[in-house]
């Protein structure tokens, strides 16, 4: 009887410790899903653009009518026709630019016949044809006005994105003036005298000597060097960020789309702005014959491109132009059309340049009044952003700053 009693009563406290452990278990599930859930979900919001991945492109849906508020050209370096195709046959699906509504060809030749990044840049930023490794200045080696310069004469803000070292020639010939791209120093004076608002991407090497910090500093710039201190920057002050000692590929972060994510952010306001944004490796890796390298940047690039023609869907007056400098790599297109022959074969130039045209693709603000034609030279998209400018904000004095 006694026994019975004992265990009767070793029964019932089990099941009270039983009982007690659910309901704590059950406060705990409780407790933890509702608070770690919500910052699971923010630390995903802020890390999914520095994920390299193909994204999957449905179309877009912007606003043709508005005036020209905003101007965002985007440039692959080295991107030509071929290796956009090469880039949809392994993705396995139609790149972002498939899906813009206005597109023509666009002839890159310099003064010294197959072109450069620095004449290139050149041309597309100020309308004139110059010699290689020219940067904002003619053939004569006199400065002309920078797509930059323009801007901020109108009161727009500016801003330049590349993963390779900031003063780069793409970037560089957006706003500098000098007669040879590899003054890297100078450019990047100069850059900085122009106050274009944000400039993001690589070349701790020239921004982090004791005279260019001091330089910085004076000018008011709020410098960063990591994806991280990326995240924090607020409206106000203008950004120079320096995520590495020379320059950095997809592989890296903060990636091209969180650079762009962020410039959007704090250029976007009622006195509009012109931004571009360079995927600088795809001419790399094409030099190098490597095509699993490019194909990275053009994966990277292709989700830069979605995620800001998702952003100008949301901000009207926005024109998104995307295009290349020059066709670098000779690509090719194997006749199989398999993922699988996407290889190094697919290059015939021994990784040089090429005077093959390349393509311009436009969405958004007047993008179908602009677009117009076939095929144009890359200094016509200069002159046609400038003029998409003019409409909006008037004439203003031409606004030249050398060095």
């Amino acid at each position: 009887m006694n026994f019975k009693k004992i265990a009767a009563f070793l029964l019932a406290l089990l099941l009270c410790i039983s009982m007690a452990a659910c309901a704590e278990n059950a406060d705990t599930k409780e407790t933890t899903t509702a608070v770690p859930t919500a910052e699971l979900i923010e630390t995903t919001t802020e890390t999914q653009s520095d994920v390299l991945e193909w994204v999957q492109c449905e179309g877009y849906e912007l606003d043709e009518n508005q005036e020209v508020k905003n101007i965002i050209l985007m440039i692959g370096d080295g991107m030509g026709e071929n290796i956009l195709t090469n880039a949809e046959i392994v993705k396995g699906s139609k790149l972002s630019t498939s899906f813009m509504p206005h597109k023509c060809h666009v002839g890159t030749t310099s003064l010294s016949g197959v072109t450069d990044s620095a004449a290139a840049s050149t041309a597309l930023s100020c309308g004139v044809k110059t010699k290689n490794r020219y940067i904002g200045v003619d053939q004569n080696g006199d400065a002309v006005e920078t797509i930059v310069e323009f801007a901020k004469a109108r009161g727009l803000k500016t801003g330049l994105i590349d993963t390779h070292v900031v003063p780069h020639a793409t970037p560089a010939g957006m706003v500098a003036h000098n007669g040879y791209r590899g003054e890297y120093n100078e450019i990047l004076k100069g850059m900085i005298k122009a106050k274009v608002d944000v400039m993001l991407g690589g070349g701790a090497e020239y921004a982090e000597t004791p005279k260019m910090q001091a330089r910085i500093e004076d000018a008011g710039y709020t410098y960063i060097t990591t994806a991280e201190e990326l995240n924090t920057l607020t409206k106000g002050t203008p950004a120079l960020g320096c995520f590495a000692f020379q320059d950095f590929t997809a592989d890296d972060n903060p990636s091209l789309t969180s650079m762009t994510s962020k410039a959007l952010e704090l250029l976007e306001g009622d006195e509009g702005f012109f931004l571009m944004v360079e995927a600088s490796h795809i001419d790399i890796f094409e030099a190098e014959l490597d095509m699993e390298g490019t194909l990275k940047e053009m994966q990277a690039f292709d989700k830069a491109i979605d995620y800001t023609l998702r952003w100008a869907e949301e901000h009207p007056g926005t024109l998104v132009l995307v295009t290349a400098d020059h066709e670098t790599g000779g690509v090719i297109v194997p006749e199989s059309g398999k993922a699988e022959d996407v290889n190094n074969d697919c290059f015939t130039s021994d990784g040089d340049h090429t005077d093959s045209d390349v393509l311009l693709f436009a969405a958004g603000a007047q993008s179908g009044k602009l677009i117009t034609k076939e095929k144009i030279e890359n200094t016509d998209i200069a002159l046609l952003m400038r003029k998409a400018l003019t409409d909006t904000y008037g004439d203003a004095p031409t606004n030249i700053i050398t060095q």
